[in-house]
């Protein structure tokens, strides 16, 4: 095996590893949370920060009203006790009660009213959670294939590393240096194919020279790209 079709089979070889830790890596990236995810999971803990809130200003407001029939009971005792003989001060007791009976229609109302907004914004938080659910079984359901899948890559990139391993004692010392050389300044690729009298590196014609060494067996340059070419 000539030392051009060495470096020919280890250029392939390290394209395929090249393919397979690109791909890995999306993979990886791909096993984290999706934006649509994440922002279902925000749109979701928003409306049950804002159910909360609700819920909280309800339950003050059922304390309030709590509070406020608690004194109208207490005053309705005193008017009808007995105990309160002055004209004006019974006076005044009925009308503490009937507006704290006021009063406490009013909160109710509000209250009423509350609870509906409650209602709302539970069916809102509803349809979040149904989202975030949907989205979160979308993923665990990708994540699966993509965790196999990255074992796969693993285990086959492992293999081509040790491929590689054996197949550079087959290149000589100071071709392997300019190989890698070239393969730094090339974006990867120091060997480019030879075919009808065109580096496939940079699809351009090559001389007659260049050719003609080729087909005696000798390791030549590209013209034009400098890749290290191989006929094929």
């Amino acid at each position: 095996m000539s030392q051009a079709q060495v470096l020919y089979d280890l250029q392939q070889i390290d394209n395929e590893i090249r393919a397979e830790k690109q791909r890995l890596g999306e993979v990886l990236r791909l096993q984290k949370e999706p934006a649509a995810l994440l922002a279902a999971r925000e749109r979701a803990a928003a409306a049950r920060a804002d159910l909360q809130q609700w819920q909280a200003q309800h339950k003050d407001l059922t304390l309030e009203i709590a509070s406020v029939a608690e004194k109208a009971r207490r005053s309705e005792e005193r008017l009808y006790s007995g105990s309160v003989k002055n004209p004006k001060e019974l006076t005044d007791l009925q009308n503490e009660v009937e507006a704290l009976g006021r009063r406490r229609a009013a909160l109710e109302d509000d209250a009423l009213l509350m609870m509906m907004e409650i209602d709302e914004r539970k069916g809102i938080l509803a349809v979040a959670d149904d989202e975030v659910a949907s989205r979160a079984g979308e993923f665990t359901d990708a994540s699966a294939a993509l965790r196999q899948e990255q074992q796969t890559l693993a285990l086959h990139l492992n293999s081509l590393l040790e491929k590689r391993g054996r197949h550079v004692t087959l290149a000589e010392p100071a071709l392997l240096k300019s190989y890698d050389a070239i393969s730094r300044q090339k974006n990867g690729l120091a060997v480019a194919g030879l075919q009808a009298n065109k580096c496939l590196g940079c699809r351009l014609t090559l001389s007659s020279a260049v050719i003609r060494a080729a087909d005696q067996g000798k390791l030549v340059y590209c013209e034009n790209c400098g890749r290290i070419l191989c006929p094929i």
